[in-house]
């Protein structure tokens, strides 16, 4: 059972946390994106205690560009290590603000067009 279904920011994420690798194509029109979480995570995502000393559990943080509509969503898989019961990894949508939202469209877009470039 999933403890929650989303969550969201504590504050914008910055440039240097954005960095979007590893693009890979899921259908014609939507391109997702790995996001390494360099940075402490509980410090930015609301609720998912994460890096605890009580656990043994990551984030895998994913954009994901929709091209026909130019915009961007960041997903998350909450790899859930310290589970008990059976209890599985669940992904979460993760609600994001303006700023960060338009960091990611500039970089989804500038990937797409050096893409486009070759």
């Amino acid at each position: 059972m999933k403890p929650f279904q989303n969550t969201a920011l504590l504050r914008p994420l910055t440039i240097e946390e954005l960095r979007l690798e590893d693009p890979e194509w899921v259908d014609d029109h939507t391109i997702t994106f790995y996001i390494p979480c360099w940075f402490h995570v509980d410090s930015v995502f609301a609720g998912i205690h994460v890096e605890t000393d009580q656990n043994d559990d990551y984030i895998n943080l994913y954009c994901i560009y929709d091209t026909r509509v130019q915009s961007v969503r960041l997903s998350m898989i909450y790899v859930n290590n310290s589970a008990k019961n059976g209890e599985q990894d669940f992904e979460l949508e993760v609600e994001i603000d303006a700023t960060t939202s338009k960091l990611l469209l500039n970089q989804a877009v500038e990937w797409l067009q050096a893409e486009k470039a070759y």
